[in-house]
């Protein structure tokens, strides 16, 4: 069996690198030649979608947004156009529902099977499977879909009909993001009051409220403050970025399932600020 895997950024990267690692034959590509050089020797290096496609059964894509996501897909080297009828495409990026439904109708006529599989990390290591996967689509295409996904993840689920996975993934992100903008404002809450951030930390742990994710967040802003170093800070401005990104999906899909949006707007107003502002300094 052969995969393509397009995209090889901080999720990417570790998971192609498992597939290869679990003996499946793989070719990649991404659009940064220093990403692609590191898997020399590791996997067939590609100098497009399509050329990674060639001879594909699976195609793995996990860009960044729904623009990257169609131009790797349907572009004029996409994947469309190397993959074969009875071949099967996973979507790890996390994007929008209607994006994945109108790939499956540009698909559908060349005989390309969808899978929405996106991921969430569970393990902080890029060693051994890492995240937990979330799939929609039908159940034979999730079947399928298994032998590759099982390589990197600790967890699969298959959560329904095509854009459920996404839908779980939409959801999760928004209870990440919504949480660390509130982590951050108590800890500058209690700051003003004299509490430091260890003492704080000391009762979130107890009471469950410190989730490892606010705790690594936490701990980075403490040991690098933005400002230290210029690759912090674009770090912390791409994470910014995915928070946005994150938040804005699940406006959009919050309204179209008639629920309140004015927590999650009021969330995505402030998720740059909590990324990309040091933490305010205890009173006194």
């Amino acid at each position: 069996m052969k995969i393509a895997y397009i995209g090889l950024g901080s999720m990417g990267a570790p998971q192609a690198r498992l597939i290869a690692r679990n003996g499946l034959a793989l070719a990649v590509y991404d659009t940064y030649p220093d990403a692609l050089r590191k898997f020399e020797g590791v996997a067939d290096l590609a100098g497009s979608p399509v050329e990674a496609a060639r001879g594909a059964d699976i195609a793995c894509v996990c860009v960044r947004d729904d623009q990257q996501v169609n131009d790797a897909v349907l572009g004029e080297v996409g994947l469309a156009r190397g993959l074969a009828s009875g071949s099967l495409l996973l979507i790890h990026s996390t994007i929008r529902i209607e994006t994945l439904r109108e790939l499956k109708t540009a698909l559908a006529p060349r005989g390309i099977a969808l899978v929405d599989a996106p991921v969430s990390r569970t393990r902080r290591t890029d060693d051994d499977p890492f995240v937990f996967t979330m799939m929609g689509g039908e159940t034979g295409d999730v079947d399928r879909a298994r032998s590759v996904v099982d390589t990197f993840s600790t967890d699969v689920e298959h959560m329904g009909p095509l854009g459920a996975g996404m839908a779980a993934k939409i959801a999760n992100n928004l209870v990440t993001w919504v949480q660390l903008v509130v982590g951050v404002q108590a800890v500058n809450l209690s700051a003003h009051y004299g509490v430091s951030l260890d003492k704080l930390r000391s009762v979130m742990r107890a009471n469950g409220n410190l989730t490892p994710t606010m705790g690594a967040m936490l701990d980075g802003k403490q040991r690098m403050s933005p400002g230290s170093t210029p690759d912090y800070d674009a770090f912390v401005a791409s994470q910014a970025g995915i928070g946005e990104k994150d938040l804005a999906l699940a406006l959009d899909h919050a309204a179209a399932a008639g629920i309140s949006t004015d927590m999650i707007a009021e969330a995505r107003k402030l998720v740059r600020a909590i990324m990309t502002e040091p933490l305010a300094a205890v009173a006194g």
